[in-house]
């Protein structure tokens, strides 16, 4: 890929995203990181991006990096860096992702707000343009991120979330939140990634479009799931033609 991205005020290859970010601890992919890159590039700057679960920065450069390659949304990191069975007691993991942010140089280009979701949400009052849903994955908490921080989308701006397809709850909110309200629409994936645009009710165009994007996830899904179950030798399969992420 060829197109730039601003860290510390120079431009750089969009490679070297992914090697800034390869070492950083997080379970998001390349594509999926070049997938944020491309939604934080295109994010409305009169709203802000929102990350809900930093963990040490993966995403949030990716997210960084394209708001100041593109249109210069700011960004603010959510996570309340203690907690959930990824930490040991008394953990935190702030300090590593305030060092990830400094080392990328994209750290004076995000708030990093130490709180949940919740709390958060409680006390915020401006307009989001890219929702970045990241952090527990349990059902009931989707669902409440996305209930929280929905009022605040400003109307063409974008939601996505992490680990769907393979994580029951992001990927029963994104059917049921997302999918089944019809109030959203061009949708995209990327490895487990599924982002999608907030819209008014579509017209008859945008909704034949909308069932063929929903068809492609589907299917995508369905390959997705057998690759990851290993389905009749799939994954073993799919290996020998390459790795088996995929944007659409």
């Amino acid at each position: 890929m060829e197109s730039p991205v601003r860290i510390s005020d120079r431009q750089v290859p969009l490679q070297d995203v992914e090697r800034i970010t390869a070492d950083v601890e997080g379970w998001l992919g390349p594509l999926e990181g070049a997938l944020l890159y491309r939604l934080a590039s295109e994010a409305d700057p009169t709203g802000w991006i929102v990350e809900i679960g930093s963990w040490q920065g993966k995403s949030t450069i990716w997210l960084a990096a394209g708001s100041q390659a593109g249109r210069g949304a700011r960004v603010v990191a959510i996570d309340p860096h203690v907690g959930t069975y990824l930490r040991a007691d008394g953990e935190t993991t702030e300090p590593a992702l305030r060092r990830n942010l400094d080392r990328a140089g994209v750290a004076k280009h995000v708030d990093v707000v130490v709180k949940t979701s919740e709390a958060a949400a409680a006390e915020w009052s401006r307009p989001v343009s890219l929702l970045w849903i990241d952090g527990d994955h349990e059902y009931e908490s989707v669902r409440r991120d996305l209930e929280l921080w929905e009022p605040h989308l400003l109307r063409n701006a974008t939601v996505a979330l992490h680990d769907t397809f393979v994580w029951r709850g992001p990927e029963r909110v994104v059917r049921e939140r997302l999918i089944r309200s019809r109030g959203y629409t061009s949708f995209v994936h990327a490895e487990t990634t599924t982002a999608a645009r907030r819209s008014e009710r579509p017209v008859s165009r945008t909704a034949i479009s909308r069932r063929l994007e929903l068809a492609r996830r589907s299917l995508y899904g369905v390959r997705l799931r057998a690759y990851d179950s290993n389905t009749l030798g799939y994954a073993r399969l799919r290996d020998s033609f390459g790795r088996p992420g995929s944007m659409t």
